[in-house]
């Protein structure tokens, strides 16, 4: 019995380097929905009683950047799903 650990090795160097770039494209894409907000130092509040944290506006290309980002997670995600499961292909 020969065991290939090239291949182990590409499939694992692969999948690791897909799951830190989903990542990383859902955190930039949360990212891109905070921009525009107040800062928040005192945790949940800001220093305006009347005020929560989300009373900010969110800039309309940030807010497509950060829908583009999440898009692009889903399709790799369903991308994954669909190359796993045998009967979809």
């Amino acid at each position: 019995m020969h065991i290939d650990f090239t291949a182990i090795a590409t499939v694992a160097g692969v999948g690791f380097v897909a799951a830190v770039g989903v990542v990383l494209l859902y955190t930039l894409g949360l990212r891109f929905l905070g921009t525009g907000q107040p800062a928040d130092a005192a945790g949940d509040h800001t220093q305006y009683a009347d005020e929560t944290a989300r009373a900010g506006r969110t800039p309309p290309a940030a807010l497509a950047t950060a829908g583009l980002c999440f898009a692009v997670c889903a399709a790799a995600v369903l991308y994954g799903i669909w190359w796993t499961i045998p009967q979809f292909h």
